[in-house]
């Protein structure tokens, strides 16, 4: 298997780091992978995240310890991380859902949960979808001082810091759609040192055609990530470790084409452009 642990940089990492990374590299070769997961992982190739990121903190000025945010390319809108409900029902014998209360990027919400769009939600509290000033944060679309928002059903909200299911795979095909190469567009995806194995950040490159299989990837579990940008930087897409947004900085079609997909919901934010 492909050893991605060979980081440039590795002798400053302490001890017990170094230690780990070794623990869980062994522990990883030794586990047998899924047909989804061996395909994922033969379609993508390591390649130093120092030298490959280096761009992207020129551009934004800042070192991507939560992901890299570009400016407008020249222009950028934040696509928002999809959240679903389901009208509540009695409890079941256990009492538990083990869903957790966020949705995945590898996983959709099961056939009962319904999208429940933050325009609708912040409609219903009387509440901007996004405050002025502020970048997508799903804690912020609540009445103020609640933790509740008094929905009719049980909700999967958004996800902190990563793309769901649903939205990662729309948001692909329209980053193919919108790419000269289309699904042979050679890119690169970097995950922060928050999203990735004790805190390495880290870059692999391949086909944008291939990048809906990332979610099937046995060391990207975890997270989407945290930037997405073809060989010719004509567009970024940025994922906070923190938010429940994704920005996308690029040409004026682009995202155009964002804003009017029926499937993904987005918005420009003036004041985060």
């Amino acid at each position: 298997m492909q050893d991605i642990y060979g980081f440039p940089g590795m002798d400053e990492t302490p001890a017990v780091l170094r230690d780990l990374l070794a623990e869980h590299k062994a522990e990883r070769a030794a586990r047998a992978l899924t047909d989804e997961e061996a395909a994922a992982f033969a379609n993508w190739t390591r390649v130093s995240a120092e030298e490959e990121t280096r761009w992207l903190a020129a551009l934004s000025g800042d070192d991507g310890l939560l992901g890299f945010e570009p400016p407008a390319l020249p222009d950028s809108a934040w696509v928002l991380h999809a959240m679903y409900e389901v009208p509540r029902r009695p409890a079941d014998a256990t009492g538990s859902d083990d869903r957790g209360d966020e949705t995945g990027w590898d996983v959709p919400p099961g056939p009962d949960w319904r999208r429940l769009r933050w325009s609708e939600l912040a409609a219903h509290l009387r509440v901007p979808i996004v405050e002025e000033g502020f970048r997508p944060d799903r804690h912020q679309v609540r009445p103020p001082g609640s933790r509740d928002p008094g929905l009719p059903g049980d909700v999967l909200w958004s996800n902190e810091g990563g793309l769901d299911h649903e939205t990662w795979h729309r948001l692909v095909d329209l980053l193919i759609e919108q790419s000269p190469d289309g699904p042979d567009t050679r890119c690169l995806v970097h995950f922060c040192r928050n999203m990735f194995y004790y805190h390495v950040p880290t870059v692999l490159t391949g086909r944008l055609g291939d990048a809906h299989g990332l979610c099937h990837h046995p060391d990207l579990g975890a997270s989407s990530p945290s930037n997405i940008w073809p060989v010719d930087r004509s567009w970024v897409t940025f994922t906070h470790y923190d938010l429940h947004g994704t920005k996308v900085a690029g040409p004026a079609p682009l995202v155009e084409a964002l804003l009017a997909d029926p499937v993904l919901e987005a918005l420009r934010l003036p004041w985060a452009p």
